[in-house]
C-alpha cells in the first residue's frame, strides 16, 4: 500500500475524480461519481479511516454530481467556490477563495477559461512536492504557467481531436463550445501548454478524455510527439481513462 500517493479514480465526461492522499486525509479533486464508486475505489487501495475534503472544480454535473453523497455517506467536506455553491444549491460547506491547509496539504485554487460560474484548477502541496489539477477550460491561460510549472504530477485535459470533432456526429453549435475560448482543450493545445510548465521531474496524465473525439493513443501520441520533436523533458505520461482512471503515483 501507498502511504502517500495521487490516483485519478474517473475521468471523462462520464465522471471526473482525482484522489491525493497520506495517512490522515484525503484530498479529492472532483466528485463526479458515484459513493460505491468511490469507496470501491478507496477499499482496492487500503485508503480506509482518513477524513476525506472534496474540491470541486466547478458545477458541471461530471465533476459534481456525487457531492451530496460523498458528505452524507462518507462524511466528506466539501469545499466550493461561492457562486458554484450557489448553481449547485448547496448550503453546508466551505468556501474555497485562493488556499486552504488541511493537514499536512496546501491546496491552491486557479480560475480557468471555461463555461461555468466559476471554474478553477487546483494546485496542491505535499511536503515539497507539487500536484497540479486542470482540466475542462478552453484555452491555456498565461497566468498559470508559474504556478503549475515544476509540478512533480501534472494532470491536464487533453480533451479531443480538432478533425475527429469537425468530422463527427456532434451538432454544430456543441462543436463550436467545445472549440471555443471557454470549451476544452485539444491535444494540440495540451502538447503546447505542457511545453511551457513540464520539466524533467514531472509525471503527466492527460485527462477527460473524448469517447466520441478523441482516443487515449492518439492523444499520447500527439503529446509526447509535440514534446519530442521539441526536445522537452518529462518523466513519464499516460492517459486517465473514464472506466478504470490512472495508475498510482507515489509521493
Amino acid at each position: 500500500m501507498i502511504e502517500s500517493g495521487f490516483c485519478v479514480v474517473r475521468s471523462g465526461s462520464g465522471g471526473n475524480c482525482t484522489i491525493i492522499w497520506d495517512k490522515y486525509d484525503i484530498i479529492t479533486i472532483d466528485f463526479g461519481i458515484s459513493a460505491i464508486k468511490f469507496q470501491k475505489r478507496m477499499d482496492e487501495l487500503g485508503l480506509s479511516e482518513r477524513n476525506i475534503s472534496v474540491f470541486v472544480t466547478h458545477e458541471h454535473s461530471d465533476h459534481s454530481s456525487g457531492i451530496n453523497a460523498a458528505a452524507r455517506k462518507l462524511k466528506a467536506d466539501i469545499y466550493l467556490r461561492e457562486k458554484t455553491a450557489l448553481a449547485l444549491n448547496v448550503d453546508k460547506y466551505y468556501r474555497m477563495n485562493g488556499e486552504t491547509a488541511i493537514g499536512n496539504f496546501l491546496i491552491k485554487s486557479y480560475k480557468i477559461p471555461h463555461d461555468a460560474v466559476d471554474p478553477v484548477g487546483y494546485v496542491i502541496e505535499y511536503k515539497g512536492k507539487k500536484i497540479s489539477v486542470f482540466s475542462d477550460m478552453g484555452h491555456f491561460p498565461d497566468d498559470l504557467v508559474e504556478p503549475m510549472s515544476n509540478s512533480d504530477i501534472l494532470a491536464l485535459e487533453s480533451n479531443h481531436d480538432v478533425e475527429m470533432l469537425r468530422n463527427g456526429k456532434y451538432h454544430e453549435k456543441l462543436k463550436k463550445r467545445i472549440l471555443g475560448p471557454y470549451g476544452h482543450l485539444s491535444n494540440e493545445q495540451t502538447g503546447e501548454a505542457l511545453s511551457k510548465i513540464a520539466s524533467n521531474k514531472t509525471k503527466i496524465l492527460l485527462l477527460h478524455i473524448s469517447r466520441e473525439n478523441n482516443t487515449p493513443e492518439l492523444a499520447l501520441n500527439h503529446v509526447k510527439t509535440f514534446m519530442d520533436n521539441r526536445k522537452m523533458k518529462y518523466s513519464s505520461m499516460e492517459c486517465a481513462l473514464q472506466d478504470t482512471g490512472s495508475s498510482c503515483y507515489e509521493l
